[in-house]
């Protein structure tokens, strides 16, 4: 099978470093397990923004794979990818190759092949230019939170996540979902057929999440993001209304009241989103939690296991999710994790965690207490957790994503 994937999303991540989050690591992750795959002969379109390929390539190179591209770069593309990211007077080079990328993405119509059986975009809406051509089409759609939810996202979120669902022929394109539930909310919203949808869920890198039980290791990582010794609590996404932060906040306030708890900190790791002001502004304005709340920003991958490792538990009450890839990564890495029995969270942790309604606050609050005082619980959430993450891999995101082409093609023929 001849396959062309769409991953921008890797050039953007090249771009911006804190751009490196769950969509991201899903791109490079499910990429280098299909390219491991000998019955796949696989190339890389990155139609969003052609001028990151030399820099996709730079980064699978490094990764010690070498891909095909549907196209290269133009000499006027390699131009200005040169000028942008060797001056030091462009400061914001993502969105100065978004803007380029406009200006230049007409000569790429004739960039498919009639050889390719497949294209399948990762993340971006299906491009206009291929609708009639003849390759089998795949999107993967993480969630459609933005249109289910739009008070939690931004407008143009919102208007992004409209743009994918109207770009799919509901009649003869296929949809990779990554749990039931998403699957569930695209059905309904979109009218394609469940037949049309297949469910590949993700997994966690076991090079990247793993226990580290080192505790000088788990210090010394924790100092360079100004995590003070001792307890705390983490919790890791980027920040915005939809994590819930601000009512988690407002439980481990009520626990640091309780005997014993007061010396515990809350780390929250991220990148700051949208919709934040008020969150801000609530914990820096309280004698309490100002004292407790540390704010670390965006934390690259290879220090994540000793973060996670180190603390007493991860605490996701997420409104809403798609799937969910940090508690999973918490349990890779033997953290016990508390998260929400809502939307796709309990097909990721399952009975591995303690699952609470994320607007439960007694609840919460007890999950907290239970954790700190209960080291027996907490050692027997950590090894369940472990054997969780077995049921999950790359190599079977793979292997049910090339089902998914087989049985599509078979359909078509």
């Amino acid at each position: 099978m001849k396959i062309s994937l769409e991953v921008s999303n890797i050039g953007q991540g090249q771009l911006d470093p804190t751009g490196k989050t769950g969509l991201y690591r899903v791109a490079t992750s499910l990429s280098k397990a299909l390219l491991d795959r000998a019955e796949l002969d696989l190339y890389f379109a990155l139609l969003e923004l052609p001028h990151s390929i030399e820099l996709t390539k730079k980064y699978f190179s490094n990764k010690n794979h070498h891909i095909q591209c549907i196209f290269e770069n133009t000499k006027l593309e390699k131009f200005l990818y040169r000028v942008m990211t060797g001056s030091p007077w462009f400061k914001h080079k993502y969105g100065l190759m978004l803007y380029t990328a406009l200006l230049l993405q007409l000569p790429k119509n004739k960039f498919l092949r009639e050889d390719i059986d497949i294209f399948h975009s990762l993340y971006f809406p299906i491009p206009k230019n291929i609708c009639n051509k003849s390759q089998t089409r795949f999107i993967t759609i993480h969630d459609i939170i933005p249109i289910l939810f739009p008070k939690y996202c931004t407008g143009f979120q919102s208007k992004r996540m409209h743009n994918v669902v109207k770009s799919i022929d509901i009649k003869n394109d296929w949809v990779i979902a990554v749990s039931e539930c998403s699957k569930k909310n695209i059905c309904e919203f979109s009218g394609i057929s469940k037949d049309r949808v297949f469910v590949t869920h993700l997994a966690a890198s076991k090079k990247l999440y793993f226990p580290i039980t080192d505790n000088n290791l788990i210090i010394n990582t924790t100092q360079q993001f100004n995590i003070p010794e001792g307890d705390y609590f983490l919790s890791l996404a980027t920040i915005e209304p939809r994590k819930n932060l601000l009512y988690t906040l407002g439980c481990f306030k009520q626990i640091l009241r309780e005997p014993g708890m007061g010396h515990i900190h809350f780390i929250i790791a991220g990148k700051r989103g949208w919709k934040t002001d008020h969150l801000y502004k609530e914990i820096f304005s309280d004698p309490i939690l100002k004292n407790r709340i540390v704010f670390t920003g965006f934390i690259p991958d290879k220090y994540l296991s000793a973060i996670y490792s180190g603390a007493l538990a991860f605490i996701y009450p997420s409104l809403y999710e798609g799937f969910g890839l940090p508690p999973l990564e918490a349990m890779q890495c033997g953290t016990p994790v508390i998260t929400s029995n809502t939307s796709s969270l309990p097909e990721v942790v399952g009975d591995a965690g303690i699952m609470i309604n994320p607007k439960d606050g007694d609840a919460l609050c007890q999950a907290m207490i239970d954790i700190v005082k209960n080291n027996k619980l907490r050692n027997h959430l950590s090894k369940k957790g472990i054997e969780r993450t077995k049921l999950f891999s790359w190599k079977k995101c793979a292997d049910e994503t090339i089902k998914a082409y087989r049985s599509a093609l078979n359909n078509k023929n």
